[in-house]
């Protein structure tokens, strides 16, 4: 039995009804709890502002849970089993006195998480109560999601709340991205191996490339969506933190202190991309029914303005100035309604310094590693081998490391449930802190700032593709192509 398996926990969620918390935290939950790691005393306090029975609430969220460790379907008895532990509490989270019955329930030789998996505008006031109505404690530990405001001066504001109540060892914010096995896998790639950090630099990478792309259009998230675009909802988190991991310098240890310290240096070093650059060094895009056959357009979704510049797609040319990186470009893009749902990330290295196979024959190209996020795990290096035969032609050859195919021998993880069992253990290591959060605001407000002032406008592009071509000619004027994911 593990220390965390003899503790004592109360899980506090907020928002237990909402999308969040049935789609992914009882799920998540669940599947820990089939892998026996959770404490086995815990109870799950689900939080509800409308009165429902415990059956009611439990056949609510059945329908999202999924079959855990290679199972056919979810086994009945350990969902059951499940369950029991969840108890419910009514309030209304803008009232005090409401509090006072979550801090009755609460017992101080326990340890408490508090799930906020509700909107980040009302962190500030649910964090209040909670510290007014004396449910704070040393043992205390909070959990909130993104998006933490809208640019910089709106997530100080949540910050400051939070702080308020919550000591910074105690804030968890979570990107499920970093979470993920592959993410993390670069870290070990990297500093596990003494083959490949030594090429990890300007000298032998010629470029880097990190792509999110989504296939689904904005559906149900319109309304929000249209007051936020791909640079708030997605760049400003999850593609710099999965820069951050890329371009870190090796931490002294591999402690939460040490890692995010190295992190937040490589935010510290991104070359601001000012108002007067965004025309060379960005792009927006939008997706539309070019070909007129009924397909997706954003400017037809329910809650979007008919006259929307809201970007559902963006591409950036990034530059980090330091030693390691200097002078070497690096492109993000991410979008929805895009030819595939992939996310991956491409360090392309520079070609030899003279080619002796030149013959017609050989098929030479530069070796690149591909590390893929979604919809498979998979790290992939592409070098160049003998063709069998005759003669000395080249050939591409692929070493793959399918982290999918290596997690059917063991159990296999989620991102939230290894971030969920984090925040249980308190490892702050893969969450973010205060100021990684400001840092990269204060190098996204330049850009939106920039695309206001020169009225930039959103490109269209067709649904189902990889996007506008003006993002390919954003790489092309350096010399390169996207590496389009693999189908």
């Amino acid at each position: 039995m593990t220390r965390l398996q003899e503790r004592s926990l109360d899980l506090v969620v907020f928002g237990s009804q909402g999308d969040l918390a049935k789609r992914k935290l009882f799920p998540s939950l669940f599947a820990l709890f089939c892998k026996q790691v959770l404490p086995k005393d815990l109870r799950i306090i689900s939080v509800l502002r409308r009165p429902v029975t415990h059956e009611e609430f439990v056949a609510d969220i059945t329908s999202y849970i999924k079959p855990v460790n290679g199972e056919a379907t979810v086994n009945q008895e350990l969902w059951a089993e499940f369950t029991q532990k969840i108890q419910l509490l009514e309030m209304e989270l803008d009232k005090p006195e409401d509090y006072k019955k979550l801090a009755k329930t609460l017992k101080d030789d326990r340890i408490r998480v508090f799930y906020l998996a509700i909107p980040p505008s009302i962190y500030g006031e649910v964090a209040q109560h909670l510290g007014d109505k004396k449910c704070v404690n040393n043992n205390t530990r909070v959990v909130v999601e993104k998006p933490l405001g809208h640019d910089l001066k709106s997530a100080e504001h949540i910050l400051d709340q939070l702080a308020k109540t919550f000591k910074e060892e105690q804030t968890y914010r979570i990107d499920h991205y970093l979470g993920k096995e592959t993410v993390q896998n670069i870290m070990a790639l990297r500093f596990g191996n003494t083959i490949l950090e030594p090429l990890w630099k300007n000298t032998h990478i010629e470029y880097i490339q990190i792509t999110v792309a989504e296939s689904l259009a904005v559906g149900t998230r319109a309304g929000y969506y249209d007051n936020t675009g791909a640079l708030r909802d997605m760049v400003q988190n999850h593609l710099l933190q999965l820069l951050c991991i890329v371009a870190m310098e090796p931490p002294a240890q591999l402690n939460a202190f040490s890692v995010r310290d190295e992190k937040l240096k490589v935010l510290q070093s991104l070359r601001p991309i000012q108002s007067h650059d965004v025309l060379n060094q960005t792009v927006r895009g939008q997706y539309y029914d070019l070909q007129g056959k009924g397909g997706p357009c954003y400017r037809n979704e329910p809650g979007v303005k008919e006259d929307s510049q809201t970007e559902t797609y963006v591409a950036l040319k990034v530059m980090i100035d330091n030693w390691r990186w200097a002078g070497m470009p690096i492109y993000l893009r991410t979008g929805k309604c895009m030819k595939d749902q992939a996310s991956e990330i491409v360090i392309q290295f520079k070609n030899v310094p003279h080619k002796l196979f030149n013959n017609t024959g050989s098929m030479m190209s530069a070796n690149k590693l591909v590390i893929s996020l979604q919809p498979k795990e998979t790290i992939k290096l592409y070098l160049n081998g003998k063709s069998p035969g005759r003669g000395m032609n080249l050939e591409p050859i692929v070493l793959n490391l399918d982290s999918d195919n290596r997690s059917k021998k063991t159990k296999n993880w989620d991102a939230y449930e290894r971030l969920i069992l984090d925040v249980m253990e308190g490892d702050l290591t893969l969450f973010m802190r205060e100021n990684d959060i400001k840092a990269a605001w204060e190098w996204i407000d330049p850009i939106l700032e920039g695309w206001d002032k020169f009225g930039q406008q959103s490109a269209p592009y067709t649904a189902g593709s990889w996007g506008p071509m003006e993002a390919d000619q954003l790489l092309a004027r350096d010399g390169y192509i996207w590496h389009n994911p693999e189908s």
